[in-house]
């Protein structure tokens, strides 16, 4: 048996948030979920969970605060979506079809939904990444960093895509290879676009989120108990894929977060999202990751993430006494 690392154990706020708009809690206390959050104070993307929760429940209780933070996403998503769209016509228009991830997968399967995004994730294969990139520059995208496995690109004074030739940080090429040949194509606003299956966006989601995570708790000047409320959309992207479609398979699931050694991730996150939505994961499907990654294995891994996560901590105790 393992224990949730304290590092990951999301705040009560943020948990009865979740809840709610997972239709775990259907009557809760508006007034009281308000006061449980500093709008002035608190990452955006809870307080854009706070405002989520508001409009659906009582429209009448929302601050201007609220409102805007709303309406700041449903813009910044419109940006986002058309410089994606734009892109993505481009691409096609030179045989590349990319492959989307995070928040532009939520966003193509449930094009209704306002969700959080700060820009258009999405892949290409390694081979066409280069020229996936100049095509973007010559088409008036600009970069505006280009990192090890991706490039974030906006779109003159608009919105932004983040374009990867790699799915995950230091992943195994060949997990990225069965990702893309998996995936099924969708053509949606007159482009074509590849979708992971079901069972590769829950793999996708919750590697990203811990593999950012641990990132993040790298920086000097970035307090670990802020990073959850920061990137809180996972639990909801997951619960969502998980209830419409009951067949998972989580033995491919465990198997292809394996090729890369972050199977460990998946039984973390699971036992986690079964805490903030009860019952959510099937009881086959734990026993079924339990066997395929063991406690062993967990914790062997989960030592070596809580001795990063704590020496992040004391650096930032120092930075913060630094920069008093």
């Amino acid at each position: 048996m393992f224990f949730i690392p304290k590092f990951l154990k999301p705040k009560k706020n943020l948990v009865n948030l979740l809840r709610v708009l997972a239709g775990v809690n259907k009557k809760p206390n508006i007034q009281k979920l308000i006061k449980s959050v500093d709008v002035y104070n608190e990452p955006l993307q809870k307080v854009f969970l706070l405002a989520s929760v508001v409009s659906k429940f009582d429209k009448s209780l929302l601050s201007k605060q609220l409102a805007g933070v709303l309406s700041h996403e449903k813009f910044g998503n419109a940006m986002n979506m058309a410089a994606f769209q734009k892109i993505c016509k481009l691409y096609n228009n030179n045989g590349i079809v990319p492959l989307a991830q995070k928040g532009l997968v939520q966003k193509l399967l449930y094009p209704q939904s306002t969700r959080p995004m700060n820009d258009a994730d999405f892949a290409v294969p390694k081979n066409v990444y280069r020229n996936a990139i100049n095509l973007a520059t010559t088409d008036g995208f600009h970069i505006n960093h280009d990192m090890l496995f991706s490039a974030d690109l906006q779109l003159r004074d608009q919105g932004c895509v983040d374009v990867h030739y790699a799915l995950f940080k230091g992943a195994n090429p060949r997990m990225d290879d069965e990702i893309f040949n998996r995936a099924s194509h969708l053509n949606t606003m007159g482009c074509d676009v590849l979708i992971p299956s079901p069972e590769d966006i829950i793999v996708i989601i919750m590697c990203e989120f811990y593999g950012n995570f641990l990132f993040e708790a790298g920086s000097a000047d970035t307090d670990t108990n802020k990073i959850f409320d920061s990137h809180p959309q996972w639990v909801l992207d997951t619960y969502k894929i998980i209830h419409d479609y009951p067949e998972l398979n989580w033995g491919k699931i465990m198997k292809t977060a394996k090729m890369s050694g972050y199977d460990y991730q998946i039984r973390i996150l699971t036992k986690l999202l079964n805490k903030i939505i009860p019952n959510i994961i099937p009881h086959h499907a734990q026993k079924v990751m339990e066997y395929m990654c063991p406690d062993r294995v967990v914790k062997h891994y989960l030592k070596r993430d809580k001795k990063l996560v704590y020496m992040h901590q004391q650096s930032y105790k120092y930075y913060q006494m630094e920069n008093l």
